[in-house]
């Protein structure tokens, strides 16, 4: 199916963060998109990709060879489906900063050093594999999010330079290298408008703080295309404003919105389904006819790429629709996938778990991460105790129960990982807050209880991460699973601490507990907090209690 409104419908994978999708999986993937009509296929691969000369980029971190990627576009292509590079060329590199080998390419953090001549060697070796690799000659060279450019080691051998300044310049010397293999690129655009609001990516209403100095459009290449990405649309205007200033900038504009699986290990379909439809009409009444959708990969993994494709199936009907709902057939879904639509959407309950299982009404009203942070909270801090809900076991209970019953055919593990975080979060979530209130009031019955409570959290985490390791090794290559290990290692032995002190307490070994005598303050971080305090993002917050 053609989706006539945009020329491009595309989707963006985050193949950098821990979770590199294995070729089987992104076979199966892009089958998916051919069927629902999407049109390209962006790999965001940071350092995960092999480069001959130079041994430690990407080195154990899954990185794709040249034979796997040139399989996939080849197999992509005979779907009509564009497979496009997406690599990084001054930010998001940080594994690099840990080897020898590129210490003369490091500024400061996992931005690269302009104006060294290590840095262009290796872009130009970038160049050189991915040119290789793919038979598309359009690629994103990154970019993004380089907000301490010019700050390290840059700062201390050129002297103050504005921001922009050294960007532009560095974009320079990389297109003439991307031109000489061929490629025209895209670049994300926040730097610009971080530097234009003082610190803010993206403003929603145009006002002073965007005044677009007249060298910039001029300073461009030609042929360069920014992508504008914006996830938290509240209205199409929102879109609409941003476009036009970017146009101020170049008229060359794409859009990137989101599928949301990246706040953890719960998809939130409902939520981006409603942000999205406003994004789609803003690009639509601003003129913007190259759209996609990024699927990024944080906090280890994310959720199985599959979990989202309520907001994939339903986003590609509603821009084949006109931009309408009126008239989807969805129904088609279960032809699709085997499974009817809002069944499968019910794996947004693990984060909204008071949901109405009855219709099946899942809440598209905020985006949250509650199953995340409740899953990390410290046990004997309670750093965000004060953000449960009343009788959330409970409700998580119930929805360990209903994904339970689920038939899900092909996709059954991705219930099966997300049912069992369920049932780990039914007895962990308000573990800590029982035992600190029950020590409190010296309620040594209901110590006990809690003892044994901790025991069976444990026992039900290591169900979790029994579904979770098959889940990732479905789809991606095992590199970056110790990641996972190492975070579900750290809350098992936390839990492990938190029964052994209780036990040595309640017989009389341990006097107190020092932990919790002492009180348990409100949630009071400065993080990622959105509408109802649902939506905490630092995981070494969550985990750790303070910041490592």
């Amino acid at each position: 199916m053609k989706i006539k409104q945009f020329d491009e419908f595309g989707i963006l994978l985050g193949c950098a963060a821990n979770a590199v999708p294995n070729v089987k999986t992104l076979k199966s993937f892009a089958d998916v998109m051919q069927k629902l009509g999407y049109n390209s296929l962006y790999l965001e691969t940071a350092d995960t990709y092999k480069i001959e000369n130079e041994p430690y980029f990407g080195y154990m971190r899954g990185g794709y060879t040249k034979e796997e990627i040139r399989e996939m576009d080849a197999y992509c292509k005979n779907l009509g489906i564009e497979l496009v590079p997406c690599i990084q060329t001054l930010a998001h590199l940080h594994f690099l900063k840990y080897y020898e080998d590129y210490r003369d390419a490091i500024d400061v953090n996992d931005i690269l050093l302009v104006d060294e001549e290590r840095t262009y060697v290796l872009i130009e070796n970038m160049f050189r594999a991915i040119s290789e690799m793919y038979s598309t000659r359009r690629i994103n060279i990154g970019m993004d999010e380089a907000y301490l450019l010019g700050a390290g080691k840059y700062l201390y051998k050129h002297g103050y330079k504005e921001r922009v300044t050294i960007l532009l310049e560095h974009l320079q010397k990389v297109i003439k290298i991307a031109e000489k293999y061929g490629f025209s690129c895209e670049i994300w655009s926040d730097v610009f408008f971080n530097a234009l609001s003082k610190g803010r990516a993206y403003e929603t209403e145009k006002d002073e703080r965007y005044d677009v100095p007249e060298d910039w459009r001029e300073r461009l290449p030609e042929n360069l295309t920014l992508v504008y990405w914006e996830y938290f649309v509240s209205e199409p205007k929102q879109c609409e404003d941003m476009i036009a200033m970017h146009r101020e900038i170049s008229p060359n504009i794409k859009y990137a919105g989101t599928f949301f699986r990246w706040y953890g290990l719960t998809p939130n379909n409902a939520y981006t389904n409603k942000v999205m439809k406003k994004a789609l009409i803003g690009c639509e009444n601003a003129g913007v006819k190259n759209v996609i959708f990024t699927l990024w990969a944080d906090y280890g993994g994310g959720s199985s790429l599959f979990a989202t494709l309520p907001s994939m199936w339903y986003l590609s009907r509603f821009a084949a629709n006109g931009l309408k709902d009126d008239g989807i057939d969805f129904s088609e879904f279960e032809r699709l996938f085997g499974i009817d639509y809002k069944t499968f959407a019910l794996l947004d309950t693990v984060n909204l778990p008071y949901t109405d299982f009855a219709t099946k009404a899942v809440s598209d009203k905020r985006l949250n991460n509650k199953s995340f942070f409740y899953m990390y909270n410290d046990i004997m801090y309670g750093t965000l105790d004060s953000l449960l809900s009343d009788g959330i076991s409970v409700a998580f209970k119930n929805v360990a129960k209903e994904l339970g019953k689920i038939k899900a055919g092909k996709y059954a593990y991705v219930f099966d990982t997300l049912c069992s975080l369920a049932d780990f979060l039914s007895v962990k979530a308000e573990l800590g807050k029982r035992l600190y209130g029950a020590y409190k009031v010296k309620d040594k019955a209901e110590l006990r209880k809690i003892s044994e409570d901790l025991s069976a959290a444990k026992e039900k985490l290591e169900t979790l991460l029994n579904c979770y390791e098959a889940q990732y090794l479905t789809e991606n290559k095992p590199f970056g699973f110790e990641n996972v290990c190492i975070r579900v290692g750290g809350l098992k032995e936390r839990l492990s601490y938190a029964k052994r002190t209780l036990d040595n307490y309640l017989s009389g070994k341990l006097e107190k507990i020092a932990e919790l005598e002492e009180k348990h303050l409100p949630f009071g971080y400065q993080t990622d907090v959105g509408e109802d305090n649902y939506n905490v993002t630092r995981y070494d917050l969550i985990a750790a209690h303070g910041f490592i």
